[in-house]
């Protein structure tokens, strides 16, 4: 009788039930019967539609990555009138051929973003692909720490291919260890999606704001169309994880991994020993990278 009342139940449920319910009915059944009792990864990814508060930097290896990752983050934390600090990292030689001193051209088109928004900016001039966590860089990056006192720090993530990319959280990690503050870091998206985001921040209101911010990176934009990057990526993470039922014909979303930045280093770490196992498939200039530590 249990057994017919069940299957009756079930029939029930797939028939008439939403998808994110189904969702939901079957992860819980498995986790049930799982004997390990893990959380299953859904259970852990925050889907919200507003940015955690506070004192914010952002770390942009190159003026354009803040508006291509996380643009429309950037326009809430305006919108909420947090204190934001942009850092420039390095000064962009490499986006690729232009007439006239691109150095200067990158760094006017960055400022040209703090002068209709407001934001306070930061710029290092690291030679493009060259960004290391040598001494005298990860000194720089205490002292921004050590000035912003911020609470929350976004980063491209450490799964971006990209060396300047990879090479930021390297000295993020460093520039910790030297200090005792307890922050927030959040990883943003560039060039490659991150197999594991955790926040999944809805900016469908803000997206229109987002390709406004990134239409002032002209030049990167003469070499790759990123808002036509940022349009597919974006909608794929709307899709996937804000509106899984397909309800809504547009919206936008931006993926991050959140973490204490304590579990950052750790997992940042723990990520490193599992490139140097493997480090015969990496390209060149990571495996570079992992000989200098």
């Amino acid at each position: 009788m249990l057994s017919i009342f069940r299957n009756t139940t079930r029939k029930l449920l797939l028939k008439y039930a939403t998808p994110e319910v189904i969702v939901l009915l079957k992860a819980a059944f498995a986790q049930y019967k799982s004997k390990t009792g893990q959380p299953f990864p859904h259970k852990n990814i925050y889907i919200t539609g507003s940015v955690p508060s506070g004192k914010i930097l952002v770390l942009s290896p190159h003026p354009d990555d803040e508006a291509i990752g996380m643009g429309g983050a950037l326009s809430m934390h305006l919108e909420n009138q947090d204190p934001l600090t942009v850092l420039y990292m390095t000064n962009g030689r490499g986006a690729g051929a232009c007439n006239g001193d691109l150095i200067g051209i990158r760094r006017k088109e960055a400022e040209s973003v703090a002068e209709e928004y407001n934001i306070k900016q930061i710029f290092w001039d690291f030679e493009d692909t060259c960004l290391t966590n040598d001494n005298a860089t990860v000194s720089a990056m205490v002292k921004v720490l050590d000035k912003f006192n911020p609470t929350v720090v976004y980063v491209p993530s450490f799964f971006d291919h990209h060396f300047d990319h990879f090479s930021a959280n390297k000295i993020l990690v460093d520039a910790l260890k030297k200090t005792s503050m307890k922050l927030t870091v959040m990883g943003y998206e560039v060039w490659d999606n991150m197999p594991f985001p955790n926040y999944i921040l809805n900016i469908s209101d803000n997206f229109e704001k987002k390709t406004a911010i990134l239409s002032h990176y002209t030049t990167p934009l003469k070499a790759t169309d990123f808002i036509k990057l940022c349009q597919y990526r974006d909608a794929l993470h709307y899709f996937l994880y804000v509106d899984s039922a397909r309800k809504e014909i547009d919206g936008y979303a931006e993926a991050f991994y959140r973490l204490d930045s304590e579990t950052y280093q750790t997992l940042y770490n723990e990520y490193l020993v599992a490139l140097e196992e493997n480090r015969s498939s990496l390209p060149a200039n990571v495996v570079e990278h992992l000989e200098m530590q």
